[in-house]
């Protein structure tokens, strides 16, 4: 018996050993399976992000070599210049100070967070205190990490990513919001993860992702508004209400999550969403209202726009069909739709100066124009240009030679307004709204629609004139009085948004055009000479939202948003750099200006995720 006993504990002890062994080896190999798969061209220290080796991960303890960036092949800049070599040094050289200049801009902003908020969300830089309204997680550190390794900024990165590995996400000062969260904190999470390979910022994404996902668990999947994440309790604003920007601004971080993570379920959720928009999809105007009820479903509202409330849910169309490596021929329709339904019916040229413009209106027979023009829709110009870039020719979606060149004029116009609301103030800083005048003897309103205009140039003067009317130059009127200008401020603050200089780069990098990088620099330095916070003694101020724009003295208020340093900063020093760091063809720009490379998605993902994609001959292995 004592025999027969000791055999049998001896057995089950191996048998107990070998699960404990598979139990350990197994999730391990999986992990190394997942990881090694992850293989997104990435870069540090400046260089450029795509066709090169993958360098070493950077780490606490690792060598940041000043020279990783020069060792690096570099994709060329779009062609600016046709001048003597010499000519093209002394450019390289003087935008290569420029950017220098950005980055050194950077650093004063973020260091005066560092010593007067860190650990809080963002700083008050006329008082010197911080504020927590993000959840209290440091959101100015977790924003401006890439920006941060994009800028080959050392040692505020080290310090960054020592903040994060002491981060608590169960802990939170108040529920957070879903929007929000995902493009600040996941957005930028991710971005880190796919620029250093330093898997912390990938458990921290997948951690609040776990968190986030209670936000989905409504009869039909649209996202709540908040969530508390040590409860998981979600919370809903009044009214049972949900935005359009909250049901369609998910798709880009969630579904890279899931493909770091091979978690299905952060794809299903936000997959969810974007057929809900392909079935809702008005086919009238290729849009949707901006105000849904959150468990039905239904739209609460006729109102179409690309403003607030909406804006990002319309340039995250084009973003995950470039996300998907051009596999989602639903959000391929999509964008073209409602490109087109934004072409046909909030375009609105001015009546003097033709500025064109983008407003918001009501579907139906009985639209009327707000003639509203926000800061916030100057992100749409940047949009159209990807699509024109990237976005293949398509007969049977309509999508032909003739529509591209539509939308190029549409791009370039509208990048025109958006800096021009810049260049016509005593400032040089943007309003945050302006309304535009509208044409006299016009009771419908319906004069000044751009489409109208463009289709009886084309029946009467491009023979003439090579452009429509929307997209000639014309000379700022600095100052001037708001009837000659053609529109008046509605709101006179500049929020250190980024917009308009978002547009400016992305239309310097599909065209080449070197007159966006000029005007961007125009913007950057009204922007250091009015929003930069100087106080005495050894106290840095940083950067202030500013009111007035239209006054030599415009004056400061207590406020540095976190996306100065994450979206505004980034993007003018990337269209200054004469490095092409980050190629529009192989990464995506979420919508707070956090980079994530184009996965290269395995067939058996687009099989899953796109079933109506044919896959490629070759597996991704």
């Amino acid at each position: 018996m004592m025999s027969s006993r000791r055999t049998y504990l001896v057995t089950v002890g191996a048998l107990l050993s070998t699960f404990i062994l598979i139990g350990i080896i197994y999730p391990i190999k999986q992990w190394r399976v997942t990881h090694e798969r992850l293989n997104p061209p990435l870069s540090l220290g400046g260089g450029p992000l795509g066709d090169h080796p993958r360098p070493p991960p950077i780490n606490s303890n690792s060598d940041w070599d000043d020279d990783f960036a020069d060792t690096l092949p570099q994709k060329p800049e779009p062609s600016m210049s046709q001048g003597s070599p010499v000519d093209m040094d002394r450019e390289e050289t003087l935008w290569t100070a420029r950017a220098e200049a950005v980055k050194s801009e950077f650093l004063y902003a973020y260091h005066a967070y560092e010593k007067h908020a860190m650990p809080s969300d963002e700083l008050r830089p006329l008082t010197s205190s911080p504020i927590n309204n993000y959840g209290g997680w440091g959101v100015s550190v977790v924003d401006s990490i890439d920006t941060m390794i994009l800028m080959d900024a050392k040692e505020e990165y080290e310090r960054a990513l020592q903040h994060v590995i002491n981060l608590d996400l169960r802990k939170a000062t108040t529920t957070l919001p879903f929007f929000e969260t995902t493009i600040r904190y996941l957005g930028g999470f991710l971005s880190a993860y796919a620029l250093t390979n330093e898997t912390i910022f990938l458990s921290k994404a997948d951690q609040l992702g776990q968190e986030l996902l209670p936000v989905f668990n409504t009869p039909l999947g649209i996202p709540i508004f908040s969530v508390h994440p040590s409860t998981g309790v979600p919370q809903n604003r009044w009214g049972n209400d949900t935005l359009l920007a909250e049901i369609g601004t998910c798709q880009l971080e969630f579904q890279q999550l899931a493909y770091y993570t091979g978690r299905t379920e952060y794809f299903e959720k936000v997959d969810r969403m974007t057929t809900l928009l392909q079935t809702t999809q008005s086919k009238e105007t290729g849009m949707w209202g901006t105000v849904w009820d959150t468990m039905t479903a239904k739209q609460k509202n006729d109102k179409l726009a690309v403003g607030g409330e909406a804006d990002s849910a319309y340039e995250y169309l084009i973003k995950s069909y470039l996300q998907s490596s051009k596999s989602d021929p639903r959000t391929q329709a999509m964008f073209v739709k409602a490109i087109d339904g934004i072409i046909e019916n909030l375009l609105y040229i001015s009546p003097t100066r033709n500025l064109l413009y983008v407003t918001d209106s009501r579907a139906g027979t009985g639209r009327r124009p707000s003639n509203k023009l926000e800061h916030l829709s100057c992100f749409l110009p940047g949009v159209i240009a990807l699509g024109v870039k990237y976005l293949p020719i398509d007969i049977e979606l309509g999508y032909d030679a003739e529509k591209k060149k539509l939308w190029g004029w549409a791009a370039e116009g509208l990048g025109r307004t958006c800096w021009m609301t810049y260049a016509d103030q005593v400032s040089g800083l943007g309003p945050d709204e302006v309304m535009f005048k509208a044409w006299s003897d016009d009771p419908s309103q319906t004069r000044g629609l751009w489409i109208a205009h463009v289709r009886n140039w084309e029946k009467t003067a491009h023979s003439t004139n090579a452009v429509p009317p929307g997209v000639r130059d014309g000379e700022p009127l600095r100052g001037k009085a708001r009837a000659v200008m053609d529109y008046h401020a509605r709101n006179d603050n500049y929020q250190l948004r980024p917009e308009t200089i978002e547009s400016l780069y992305v239309l310097f990098k599909t065209t080449g055009d070197s007159v966006w990088r000029e005007r961007a620099w125009e913007i950057f330095e009204a922007i250091r000479k009015h929003a930069r916070v100087s106080l005495n003694g050894e106290r840095l101020g940083g950067y202030a939202n500013v009111r007035n724009v239209n006054t030599k003295k415009p004056v400061q208020t207590d406020s540095m948003p976190s996306w100065y340093l994450a979206e505004t900063l980034k993007y003018l020093y990337l269209i200054a750099s004469p490095k092409h760091l980050v190629p529009l063809d192989q990464w995506v720009f979420n919508t707070e200006a956090h980079p994530l490379p184009v996965p290269q998605w395995r067939n058996w993902e687009k099989e899953r995720y796109w079933p109506a994609t044919k896959p490629d001959k070759k597996d991704h292995k």
